[in-house]
């Protein structure tokens, strides 16, 4: 399945359909696990140090995928009861800012993000096949399917995940 955020670890090819929440529950767990090992002992000093001004700190990009995570928890429990929705989107700039997560500490954002990355896996790998053709229209995506989404939240953390890496 092709998504906007490609998924570059962790995950076999999705070909069969009822194997996709599995799979990427899987690669929810694998991604997490690592990323956990690779940034737990991350100082405060750099998690917090922005590349530009104008460009989110390493606290600032793993706030943004706790609220990735929040949102995305939403749809992918609503799309299973309501089975046709319109998926709220969210302003991430305003969000991040909103919630000052440059002035949590780097831990606290860790361990909240691998907490609720956890369930998430959970939730996905409990969809029923059936609900991952249910669809709904999502902003600039247009209409999309709760199975795109789930795809696409794995792809769209490890793309945020490589930048923290990278910095």
């Amino acid at each position: 399945m092709k998504t906007k955020y490609p998924i570059d670890r962790f995950v076999e090819p999705l070909d069969e359909v009822s194997s996709i929440p599995e799979k990427i529950a899987d690669g929810i767990r694998k991604t997490v696990a690592d990323f956990t090992v690779r940034f737990e002992n991350l100082d405060e000093g750099t998690a917090s140090q922005k590349p530009y001004p104008d460009k989110w700190s390493r606290k600032e990009i793993l706030g943004h995928l706790l609220d990735s995570a929040s949102n995305n928890h939403q749809r992918f429990v609503r799309a299973q009861y309501l089975k046709d929705t319109n998926f709220l989107s969210y302003e991430q700039e305003t969000w991040v800012k909103i919630q000052t997560y440059h002035s949590r500490s780097w831990k606290d954002l860790l361990d909240f993000w691998k907490s609720y990355n956890l369930h998430l896996a959970h939730v996905i790998e409990t969809i029923p096949t059936d609900s991952l053709g249910v669809s709904g229209t999502l902003g600039s995506y247009g209409q999309v399917t709760i199975g795109y989404l789930i795809v696409d939240y794995l792809g769209h953390m490890q793309h945020h995940l490589r930048q923290i890496g990278q910095m």
